[in-house]
């Protein structure tokens, strides 16, 4: 981006406020000297901003500086607040490399909190995002917000009130997602177009849906895969969907746990998911959703997934069945939808001239406890669906483990 500033700032740039408390003048000296700093910003430099609540009006954009660390000191003492936002889409938006961003807060922003693109080496760290309006159609859609990123790191986060996914990674690969917190949101956490990510440790509670791992059409990068889902504690994701309608997202029901969706090679293992009234884990095609796709390049099937060893508990209460994920359960189970659905679907070319799949396609499911099943075999309007989970009993080759060089 052209440089609209030409001061010159040392390589630690410190922000003080004196109390919570400023004036209007000030707080529009503090904006201005903030967005300065954004645009001015030299390679290596540490942006600190001082503890305090401030407003801002206006996006803040970095654009081609390499390795800036922006840091607070701390995500409840330093509080970036966009309420009152009154231009642009985000409250930050990134284009840089080795961008370290750590211990603030970024609070309503008029659409996603954070946004980074087409960046290499992009940390997350000890970050508190959100809409403090909760459950709201007009909050942002996106917390944390990395897209066409490779090497993205996102740990020990606490991101509420997305109208779409709290934590989403779109269209990137190389992708570490640890032991953060997302609530409020509709989608929890949200793998999408995605390869080579690990998410683990996360506690994803109090969502429409906890975990979505999809592969969407008619988007530049296409047909992710090798994601493992592990070690997640996934609880009581129950909250009435809230999305834009039109959305994909839109048709999750309240009361899911963990969602795939047309990608390939997945591991969902070792995670707790309990407390959902939907259903606990779905795989299926994006065939399903009977909505009209023009890329040719597009895989919509599932192939290579492996759930194993995860406690699963179902929720007590109601599945929902005013969207179209849960009208579709609903349409096949009545209000009885089993704790791990599969829809059967498969792509003719995962098959070997024998008519069963592949090894690396297989879909595979063991080790989850006393749980229902069904595969529900819509390709033939579940004329043929079965609770059998003896041909699903088969392991697919592990996944390697992310590795991440910031």
């Amino acid at each position: 981006m052209k440089k609209l500033f030409f001061s010159t700032l040392t390589s630690i740039i410190l922000l003080t406020s004196c109390n919570n408390q400023t004036s209007t003048a000030n707080a529009d000296d503090f904006e201005k000297q903030l967005q300065e700093q954004f645009i001015n910003a030299k390679e290596g430099e540490v942006i600190e901003i001082a503890e305090g609540t401030f407003t801002l009006t206006r996006p803040l954009i970095l654009d081609g500086a390499k390795n800036v660390t922006i840091r607070g000191k701390g995500k409840d003492k330093t509080i970036l607040n966009f309420k009152g936002q009154k231009d642009g889409a985000e409250g930050l938006r990134i284009t840089a490399n080795g961008i370290v961003m750590e211990d603030f807060t970024v609070l309503d922003a008029k659409g996603d909190c954070i946004k980074v693109q087409d960046a290499t080496n992009v940390t997350f760290r000890r970050l508190k995002i959100g809409w403090t309006s909760l459950h709201d159609t007009k909050n942002g859609s996106y917390g944390l917000y990395p897209v066409q990123s490779t090497n993205v790191l996102i740990e020990d986060c606490d991101v509420f009130g997305s109208s779409d996914a709290g934590i989403y990674v779109g269209q990137s690969k190389n992708i570490v997602v640890r032991r953060n917190h997302v609530y409020d949101n509709v989608a929890g956490i949200e793998i999408e177009n995605s390869t080579d990510a690990d998410v683990y440790e996360n506690l994803s509670e109090n969502n429409t849906g906890a975990m979505l791992v999809f592969d969407m059409p008619d988007i530049p990068v296409k047909n992710g895969s090798r994601c493992r889902v592990y070690n997640n504690r996934f609880i009581n994701n129950n909250t009435k969907n809230f999305g834009v309608k039109g959305t994909v997202v839109s048709e999750i029901p309240a009361g899911t746990g963990v969602i795939v969706l047309a990608t390939n090679q997945c591991e969902v293992f070792n995670n707790e998911i309990s407390g959902h009234n939907t259903m606990s884990v779905a795989i299926v095609s994006y065939t399903s959703l009977q909505r009209p796709f023009k890329d040719q390049e597009y895989d919509p099937f599932c192939g290579g997934i492996s759930i194993y060893d995860n406690k699963i508990a179902k929720g007590t209460g109601a599945p929902d069945g005013k969207v179209l994920f849960g009208q579709m359960f609903m349409a096949v189970f009545g209000d009885k939808i089993p704790d791990i659905v599969y829809d059967g679907v498969v792509n003719p070319t995962y098959l070997n001239s024998d008519g069963k799949l592949k090894d690396e396609q297989r879909i595979c499911i063991r080790n989850n406890g006393d749980v229902t099943f069904s595969n529900m075999d819509l390709a033939n309007k579940a004329k043929n669906k079965s609770s059998d989970l003896k041909p699903f009993d088969c392991a697919t080759t592990p996944l390697q483990p992310v590795k991440i060089n910031l």
